[in-house]
């Protein structure tokens, strides 16, 4: 086995520094680090340019990308480059420019992973912490709006992703079928997605263990901690309300289109998805996630976004889409 690390930078130079050297001072050490830096402007390569020279350590593989896309889209792509570069075997660490790995992360993750059958994905618990790394939450699944295994259930994973990004490894066949997800545009983010393809095979697990520090600072694009205003909350309500719809519209043309694995008999995958309507119509789709979130949202923030879906149900339709 092949211990691979994709990490994903832009204009990560104030951190970048501090999560490499996590990564390289592991127990279990790690065989490469491939770092794909999205049009960074601050001195993010030359910092990467640096680090890439130390022969003692991890050797970094570094790729410079001339755009930058979002998080999302940076790590779909950068999946899809990866995946015939690595055996089925072989295990991948998902990594971002600003968090950091505890020392024994990879060791309990792959002792985790032993004996699972293949293809696998895992993802682990974290320390909230802010940007000079003091505590600000022990666990990220406190139950409000989190916790597992609760958020792994089918149906609520189509309303809200429990899987911090950086806390995943899959196993190279499972970062295969992940490449291979036709429309990467459509997904909230990347991380939503490898839980979704994951969870509908049975081989989504969490490993309990806090294995690294998600810093929490003013330039995180997602935040585990902070608060808003109440018409901020509003307006992001309804433009997350939005990209789950088309999120949900675009997994179920990916199921109807055959382009996934065969669904496990124990994932519970709501029947509905492989209606003819799930890919095309808003307003169907809109008001079954509305269901779900009403009936099975463990908190008044998940039932809320029943509400917005079902507003999102009253506009009127995109263009290539149904009513």
């Amino acid at each position: 086995m092949t211990l691979h690390v994709l990490l994903c930078s832009h204009n990560g130079a104030p951190f970048i520094a501090q999560q490499i050297a996590s990564i390289r001072a592991q127990s279990r050490a790690v065989d490469v680090i491939h770092v794909f830096d999205h049009a960074s402007e601050d001195g993010t390569r030359e910092v990467l340019a640096q680090l890439a020279q130390d022969a003692s350590e991890a050797p970094l593989e570094l790729h410079w990308v001339d755009n930058a896309p979002g998080p999302a889209l940076s790590f779909f792509n950068a999946m899809a480059q990866l995946a015939p570069k690595v055996g089925a075997g072989d295990c991948i660490f998902l990594a971002d420019q600003d968090d950091v790995w505890l020392p024994g992360k990879v060791a309990a993750m792959l002792d985790a992973a032993a004996g699972l059958p293949q293809p696998w994905a895992l993802f682990h618990d974290v320390q909230v912490v802010d940007e000079a790394l003091a505590p600000l939450q022990p666990t990220f699944y406190t139950g409000n709006p989190y916790a597992v295994p609760r958020d792994l259930d089918a149906r609520r994973l189509l309303l809200v992703n429990p899987v911090i990004g950086h806390t995943l490894a899959l196993s190279g066949d499972m970062l295969a079928c992940v490449a291979r997800l036709p429309e990467p545009s459509a997904y909230v983010m990347h991380d939503w997605a490898v839980a979704l393809v994951a969870q509908r095979m049975q081989r989504l697990a969490c490993v309990p263990q806090c294995l690294s520090l998600y810093r929490q600072h003013g330039a995180n694009l997602l935040g585990a901690s902070r608060q808003r205003s109440l018409g901020e909350q509003l307006r992001r309500g309804m433009q997350l309300a939005e990209r789950v719809l088309v999120q949900s519209m675009a997994w179920a043309r990916a199921q109807q289109g055959g382009a996934l694995p065969g669904a496990s008999p124990a994932a519970q995958v709501p029947g509905w998805l492989s209606m003819p309507w799930a890919g095309r119509s808003r307003v169907r789709v809109a008001l079954h996630l509305a269901w779900h979130a009403l009936v099975s949202g463990p908190t008044r923030r998940r039932r809320a976004m029943g509400l917005f879906l079902v507003l999102q149900a009253l506009r009127p339709p995109a263009q290539g889409t149904q009513r």
